[in-house]
């Protein structure tokens, strides 16, 4: 669905209001509780919430698959790969603090010789040769237009699809053959950019599940697969 001017403006406030939550929170991190886990969020980190339920409930990943995170925030998407089977997650963030968070979280549920967290603009941090089974990103949503101030508003905020045209043009050199792609979208977010980027880089992409929080925001889930392999 698009929204109206007077529907997104809402949006931004309420994602302003997040901004602030994320900046005050206290300098030895809040526990937040998601999906009946708890996870340790520090400064400017955004905390695990709706947004990624719908992937964390319908994503695939088979035992032994070795997995990428990106813009992993607090590690929730890293642990819950874990959780599932992965035999290697490797969590990216471009915050210090979203690293020092996934780090705990993964030492706090024995996932620390599983979830490795690297600090990473994108793919910056993924070393020559590595190649995945999965890769995931619950990335910022919502195009914008004009400068971010600081990580917490990086959090939201995807100045000119920094973020997920970068993610685009670089899944080819992580993804190994046949591997597939998780990513998030929402109803007030850039879908159609999003499409024509799969599109333009030689993915399908197919709805797996959805969250509908309120009339202004619904949360989708996307698998990416390249277009042509055979399954």
């Amino acid at each position: 669905m698009t929204l109206t001017p007077e529907q997104m403006q809402k949006v931004y406030e309420i994602q302003r209001g997040l901004f602030q939550k994320f900046r005050e929170g206290p300098l030895t991190g809040q526990m937040v509780l998601y999906l009946g886990k708890e996870f340790k969020v520090y400064p400017t980190v955004f905390w695990p919430s709706e947004d990624s339920k719908a992937l964390v409930k319908n994503y695939v990943v088979n035992p032994n698959d070795e997995v990428l995170d990106v813009c992993t925030g607090s590690g929730v998407i890293a642990c819950y790969s874990a959780w599932k089977g992965a035999s290697r997650v490797v969590a990216l963030d471009i915050n210090p603090n979203a690293i020092k968070s996934t780090e705990e979280n993964a030492k706090r549920y024995g996932l620390e010789n599983v979830v490795e967290a690297r600090l990473s603009d994108v793919f910056g941090a993924v070393k020559p040769g590595e190649r995945f089974d999965v890769v995931t990103m619950n990335s910022p949503l919502t195009e914008h237009k004009r400068e971010v101030k600081d990580v917490a508003e990086v959090t939201c905020w995807d100045a000119e699809l920094h973020v997920a045209t970068s993610f685009f043009e670089g899944l080819g050199s992580v993804l190994k053959p046949n591997g597939r792609a998780y990513i998030t979208q929402a109803s007030f977010g850039a879908i159609e950019n999003v499409r024509k980027l799969a599109e333009q880089n030689g993915y399908t992409i197919q709805e797996i599940g959805k969250n509908v929080v309120d009339d202004l925001r619904t949360f989708y889930a996307f698998e990416l697969k390249r277009k042509g392999e055979v399954r």
